[in-house]
């Protein structure tokens, strides 16, 4: 199952999607009736539904639901409103290389705010005055209900980990270059756990003006996906919504050397394509 969250007549909905149609969730309710509760996909995170039951439904009754083609819909980020945003730092052991970063002995944790949170398509904006700008194709894991986050484990999208360079090094915390407005675009839709499994060996791709800059793999990961949720279960109570960034691959400005490092700026366009969920891509204004 493929969910997402999509602007049509001027309205937020959510829906399944299908070789490229897009089944609204209130045209889903004629089918399977607990979709009348579900407008968007924070809904449906909340809900413990079966992602096995709606897929066989969806699949033998997709020919009776009304559908947009994706084309005619504009995709908006897949979670709306993000309760927690915890983001796992330095999680690549060739990031950490070319960085020249320790591999600490357990997760490297910061966190963005919700207004960080934008969908495919809309700008990065950048403040006066900040001039470091870099890239970090992610893979985000997405949070639904449970008593622990691996319970809890929803499904995942595609994330970029925006950084501005120069203010994450003023000091030895690194929030004030993480979590500035824009900085955590999300998309484009959710690849739900019984679609895509435990994700230990999907393909990270980011392109910057069409040319590849990273180009890697969750088997890369120094915390696994398990082992991520696993930690972060110790210290603090899953809720529906919550989003966790699980870290970048090399290939990112920081890592190259200081003379060849060329900062992201205006009008450039940042795709990043995880095998699997699909492509985000964005811009810097």
């Amino acid at each position: 199952m493929k969910i997402l969250n999509f602007i049509f007549n001027d309205r937020i909905s959510g829906g399944i999607i299908y070789n490229e149609k897009v089944y609204p969730f209130d045209e889903i309710s004629y089918i399977i009736p607990e979709f009348k509760k579900f407008r968007i996909t924070d809904d449906i995170l909340a809900s413990g539904i079966d992602q096995n039951y709606v897929d066989k439904v969806i699949n033998e009754a997709k020919d009776k639901i009304k559908s947009l083609s994706v084309k005619d819909v504009k995709i908006v980020s897949p979670v709306i409103n993000p309760r927690k945003i915890i983001c796992i730092g330095v999680n690549y052991m060739e990031h950490a290389r070319e960085s020249e970063q320790k591999v600490m002995r357990d997760p490297t944790i910061f966190s963005k705010f919700s207004n960080s949170v934008i969908g495919p398509e809309d700008y990065i904006l950048i403040p006066e005055g900040v001039n470091q700008i870099d890239y970090e194709g992610e893979l985000v894991m997405v949070i639904g209900s449970g008593r622990t986050y691996r319970d809890a484990l929803f499904g995942y999208t595609v994330g970029n980990d925006v950084s501005a360079r120069d203010l994450q090094f003023r000091t030895s915390q690194w929030i004030l270059g993480k979590a500035l407005k824009t900085f955590a675009p999300l998309g484009p839709l959710i690849a739900c756990v019984n679609e895509i499994g435990n994700a230990e060996d999907l393909n990270i791709k980011t392109m910057v003006n069409g040319h590849i800059r990273q180009n890697g793999s969750t088997r890369d990961m120094i915390f696994n996906v398990t082992e991520i949720a696993d930690y972060l279960s110790r210290y603090f109570d899953p809720e529906p919504g919550d989003i966790i960034f699980t870290g970048t691959p090399k290939g990112v400005i920081l890592g190259m050397p200081e003379d060849k490092r060329t900062w992201l700026t205006h009008g450039d366009v940042i795709e990043i394509e995880i095998s699997g969920i699909g492509k985000l891509k964005n811009t810097i204004k």
